[in-house]
C-alpha cells in the first residue's frame, strides 16, 4: 500500500509533537513494508513559492518528502488558511505519486482543502486531529489577553475580537467581511472532516472537544480514537527521599518553555506557599519565546529554581529534571494527548496536572496523579502543600502509577490500527466530491489583495506597536 502523509512540517526542518508523531508513523509504516510519501509545509519562504523534494532513508528504504513552500505574507494567519498555489501543488503531487490513501495530519501552511483535493482525484483520505486549530482562529483556544482557555463555539462573536488581539490585524476588512471569511473557513474544514473516511483523535476528550467547538454532529463523521504510539526506552528513576525539613520537595517541569505550557503558573504556585524555600523546581526545555523566558527568570528570583535548557526526551532518565518527587504541568492548553505523561509514567514519577482535556481522561486522581483546577494558582499551591505535609503521599502515588506498557501505546500497535483504517478507506474508495468553480482564482485574488493591503498599513494599525 502506498500512503501519503500530510503535515504542516516534518523533521529535520520542523520538530514538534505533531511532526514527531508523523515521523514515527512514517517510520513504522516503512518497517511494515509499506511505501510512504510525505507532503509537508515549510517555513523556508525566502526563494518564493516552490516545492522541493528530499529523500530520507529508514530501515533501508527510501522515504520521499515533498515540501510545499508558501511565500505569501503571514501564511499562518487564520485568514490565509486557503492557499490557491499550495492547493494546486498538492493536486499535482497527488497526480504524480498516485497514493492508495492520503492521511492528513494538518492543513496550516498548506491549504484547507486537502481531503477535498484527494477526493476529486479519486483517492480516499483519513484525518488525524492533533490540536484545536480547526476550531480556533488563534490555534489553541487560549485567550491572548488573559491566558484563559476559551469554551466558546467557533463563530464571529467572540472569535473575531479575540483574533484581532494577535497581530497582524486586518483593518482593511470590515467585521462583516471577516465574519464571512470565518464562516467559509469553518465550512471548508467541516467538509474536510465529513469527506474523510475516518477522523482520528488521540483521545476521546480531544475528539469531543473538536466536534463541540465546531458544532458538528458525531453521526456525520467516522470518529476513531487512536492513541499516539511511542516506544520509550526510559528506565524508572530511583525514588527520592520523601520531602522533610532537610529534604526539599523537588518538582520537574520539562518540555519547551512556551507560555502556553504554563511553567510560570508553577513558579507562582511555589511562591504562594508559606515557605517556598522548601521547594526546588527543575525546568528543562528550550526557550523559544525570549520575553517569556525573561519573565520566568524574574519569577524565579529568590526561589530554588534550576534552568537546565534543552534536553533530549530519550535521555530523561539520566537528566536531573527527572530526579524529582513529581512532574508538574501548568499548561493552559486543552491538551489532546500529553506526551509528557508517557515520559513521567515510564520514569515512575508521580504527576500534578490540571484537570482538563486528555490529562483528566488518561489518569485518575490518586492513581499516580493529583489534579488541580486549570489556571488556578491557589489550587495548584494547595496540591503542592499536600505533597509537603503528607510525607507518605509521594511514595503512595508512585506505587499506584499505571504500568508503562499498559499506559502508552506502542508504535507497532498504532501502525497496526492505522493500517486497518487505511484498508477500510481504500475499500470504501473516495467519496463523491464536486469541484468548486473559480475557487482557485477567487482564493488567489483574495491572497494578492490581502498582501497589498497589509503593506499599506502602519505597524500600529497592524497591532505591532
Amino acid at each position: 500500500m502506498k500512503v501519503l502523509l500530510v503535515a504542516h512540517g516534518y523533521p529535520p526542518e520542523l520538530v514538534g509533537g505533531t511532526e514527531n508523531a508523523v515521523q514515527a508513523l512514517a517510520h513504522g509504516l516503512v518497517e511494515c513494508g509499506e511505501e510512504v510519501v510525505v507532503v509537508a509545509g515549510s517555513l523556508q519562504h525566502q526563494q518564493g513559492f516552490r516545492t522541493s523534494l528530499e529523500t530520507h532513508t529508514h530501515a533501508g528504504r527510501t522515504l520521499r518528502v515533498h515540501r510545499i513552500h508558501r511565500a505569501d505574507l503571514y501564511f499562518d494567519h487564520w485568514q490565509k488558511s486557503a492557499g490557491a498555489r499550495a492547493s494546486q501543488a498538492f493536486g499535482e503531487l497527488l497526480a504524480a505519486e498516485r497514493p492508495d490513501v492520503v492521511h492528513v495530519h494538518h492543513w496550516i501552511r498548506l491549504s484547507r482543502d486537502l481531503v477535498h483535493r484527494a477526493a476529486l482525484a479519486g483517492i480516499p483520505a483519513v484525518v488525524t486531529l492533533h490540536d484545536l486549530w480547526t476550531t480556533c482562529l488563534v490555534t489553541f483556544r487560549v485567550k491572548p489577553d488573559t491566558g484563559e482557555f476559551c469554551h466558546a463555539k467557533l463563530g464571529p462573536s467572540p472569535c473575531l475580537a479575540c483574533a484581532a488581539k494577535v497581530p497582524p490585524r486586518t483593518p482593511w476588512l470590515s467585521y462583516e467581511a471577516q465574519g464571512i471569511a470565518l464562516l467559509e473557513r469553518a465550512a471548508d474544514l467541516g467538509r474536510e472532516l465529513e469527506l474523510a473516511r475516518a477522523v482520528l483523535a488521540p483521545t476521546e476528550a480531544h475528539a469531543e472537544a473538536v466536534l463541540r467547538y465546531l458544532g458538528l454532529e458525531r453521526a456525520r463523521l467516522n470518529v476513531r480514537v487512536v492513541p499516539n504510539g511511542r516506544d520509550l526506552a526510559l528506565a524508572p528513576v530511583a525514588p527520592s527521599p520523601p520531602p522533610s525539613a532537610s529534604e526539599p520537595l523537588r518538582l520537574g517541569v520539562w518540555g519547551q518553555l512556551y507560555r502556553l505550557k504554563g511553567a510560570d503558573l508553577v513558579l507562582r504556585a511555589v511562591r504562594a506557599l508559606s515557605d517556598p524555600a522548601r521547594v526546588e523546581v527543575h525546568l528543562a526545555g528550550g526557550e523559544p519565546e525570549p520575553a517569556f523566558a525573561a519573565e520566568l527568570r524574574e519569577l524565579a528570583r529568590g526561589l530554588r529554581v534550576v534552568f537546565h535548557g534543552p534536553y533530549a526526551a530519550e535521555t530523561l532518565d539520566r537528566h536531573p529534571a527527572s530526579r524529582v518527587h513529581a512532574f508538574v504541568s501548568g499548561t493552559r492548553a486543552h491538551e489532546s494527548y500529553g506526551l509528557v505523561l508517557d515520559e513521567a509514567v515510564a520514569l515512575g514519577v508521580p504527576l500534578v496536572l490540571p484537570r482538563s482535556g486528555a490529562y483528566a481522561e488518561r489518569l485518575r486522581e490518586g492513581e499516580g496523579a493529583l489534579f488541580f483546577t486549570p489556571l488556578d494558582v491557589d489550587d495548584l499551591a494547595r496540591v503542592l502543600r499536600r505533597l509537603l505535609e503528607e510525607p507518605a503521599l509521594v511514595a503512595d502515588l508512585r506505587a499506584r502509577l499505571p504500568a508503562p506498557r499498559a499506559f502508552t501505546t506502542s508504535v507497532a500497535a498504532q501502525v497496526a490500527a492505522h493500517l486497518e483504517l487505511y484498508a477500510a478507506a481504500r475499500a470504501a474508495g473516495a467519496p463523491a466530491a464536486r469541484a468548486v468553480p473559480m475557487r482557485a482564482r477567487i482564493w488567489q485574488a483574495s491572497e494578492d489583495a490581502w498582501g497589498a493591503a497589509l503593506q499599506r498599513c502602519t505597524g500600529k494599525e497592524l497591532g505591532f506597536e
